[in-house]
């Protein structure tokens, strides 16, 4: 993880490496490798529920040929209608489990995350990052993002964003066509596989403003005013058109019972220190007079303040500029001279993370035992409609096609109210228990819930299995 920039040779005014030292192109790209097990560290087991029903809904859009515009996998909510804003992000998951399972699933998630690290030392080498300072910032960086990095389609929107930079950043300095055509491909691809490209136009819109402020940007406003209009117009090269600002609305209002769509938490650590850590890479851009970036950090920013969703978006457009800022000449004294000590500890700390991936390889793909009753979903009689727990919903729809769910992480489908009711009366168990299980035949919930503790106690209901993330109920028939 360290560059020899420090003891370069100075020949005809061009810098060039010093004997016995690797060329800087070959230290950013053994930067990049040094975190290939990170991540693959991120693929070893699936701790989001979205994964699974999204892995389904793939695979019955690539049987049908077209994607479910009503949904087919609840009985609380069959037939209703059904918006996907990641239809895209679905076939994908579903032609990499048609491959190789929920291992092959993420691997390719895998192939992404290491997409974005690439991506982050690429923009940090733009900005004139040293190559060692930007490995070791990242490496820290990673214990962070490492839990925003599950098999989910938010990952396009972080390997969208920094694409975007870069083709903004290009399109101040140099514009020509290509860099339009490139914004376009970008959004029209980003829209599909994941309906967050407003975040994209909105960094453009940003990054056009602020042009505007500064006389020697000025001159790129009409290449700006068209790239926003461009990424507005893409933004609707989607199967739902117009529909897609509707679709993210009804996405945001149902989704408040989610922790992520939750406003900015300044008491979470993990949330202050990325939101402190943006406002200074902010500062940081400004002084730099670095338009996009500041656009991108503006605009980030404000959105992890309504929803902390927008966290690791913030984080990821933050690393590049703080990489640049720490690739001071001190700084990069003090790594020549701890060159050797350096490059051992980096060496060590690659070699632990791939010894840890070595060891859970078997695991990769596995969804989290804490979490999902993988046994119980099995032991569901055919056929059956569940009553079950909002997380074990979307492995149900994966595992079990045979049978009905009655609720998943579909907020948008069911609605906040729906959603909350579920919740409250899986936790208390109480009322009449005849009339709020009317219809289902099994019932799925944590073994310590109130209504785990309620069908214990009734000889209407058999307990069939019962694991440490839940307890499967069968219906006595005739009672």
């Amino acid at each position: 993880m360290v560059e020899a920039r420090g003891a370069e040779a100075v020949r005809d005014g061009l810098p060039r490496p010093a004997a016995g030292r690797l060329a800087p192109r070959k230290l950013w790209l053994l930067a990049w490798l040094a975190f290939l097990p990170i991540a693959l560290a991120c693929a070893e087991n699936f701790s989001e529920s979205d994964t699974f029903w999204q892995i389904r809904t793939g695979i019955l859009t690539l049987e049908a040929g077209r994607f479910p515009t009503a949904d087919p996998f609840s009985w609380t909510a069959a037939g209703e209608p059904w918006t996907l804003n990641s239809w895209g992000f679905n076939i994908l998951l579903a032609v990499a489990y048609n491959a190789g399972g929920l291992p092959g699933v993420a691997l390719i998630c895998a192939v992404i995350v290491f997409a974005i690290f690439g991506l982050v030392l690429l923009l940090a080498r733009n900005l004139g990052a040293s190559a060692a300072v930007a490995a070791w910032l990242l490496f820290p960086a990673c214990l962070v993002l490492i839990i925003w990095f599950s098999a989910r389609p938010q990952l396009m929107d972080y390997l969208a964003v920094l694409f975007l930079v870069i083709i903004l950043r290009q399109l101040l300095d140099a514009p020509s066509l290509r860099q339009l055509g490139g914004l376009a491909l970008l959004i029209t691809v980003w829209v599909n596989l994941h309906a967050a490209s407003l975040l994209g136009v909105a960094i453009v819109g940003g990054t056009l403003v602020l042009a505007g402020l500064q006389k020697n940007t000025r001159r790129r406003v009409g290449w700006l005013s068209g790239a926003l209009a461009l990424a507005l117009l893409c933004s609707l090269a989607t199967p739902y058109g117009i529909g897609i600002f509707s679709q993210i609305t009804q996405v945001k209002a149902a989704s408040t019972v989610i922790t992520e769509w939750q406003p900015l938490n300044l008491a979470d650590p993990r949330e202050l220190v990325p939101f402190a850590l943006g406002l200074v890479a902010l500062v940081i851009a400004a002084r730099r007079r670095e338009i996009v970036l500041s656009a991108a950090l503006v605009t980030s920013l404000a959105g992890s303040v309504a929803a902390m969703r927008i966290i690791p978006i913030l984080f990821l457009v933050s690393l590049p500029i703080l990489m640049s800022a720490a690739s001071h000449p001190v700084v990069l004294r003090y790594f020549e001279s701890r060159r050797r000590m350096l490059a051992q500890c980096g060496s060590l700390a690659v070699a632990a993370v791939i010894v840890l991936v070595a060891i859970n390889l078997p695991g990769v793909g596995r969804p989290d035992p804490a979490v999902y009753p993988t046994d119980a979903i099995g032991a569901i009689p055919a056929g059956c409609t569940v009553f079950n727990d909002y997380l074990v919903g979307g492995l149900v729809i994966l595992q079990r096609p045979d049978v009905r769910v009655s609720l998943d992480s579909r907020n948008d489908l069911y609605g906040a109210d729906r959603v909350n009711n579920f919740m409250r009366f899986i936790e208390k168990g109480d009322g009449d228990l005849a009339e709020r299980l009317s219809g289902a035949d099994c019932v799925l919930v944590p073994p310590s819930s109130g209504l785990a503790r309620s069908l214990r106690a009734d000889p209407r209901w058999k307990l069939e299995t019962d694991e440490s993330a839940a307890a499967l109920f069968v219906h006595v028939p005739g009672t």
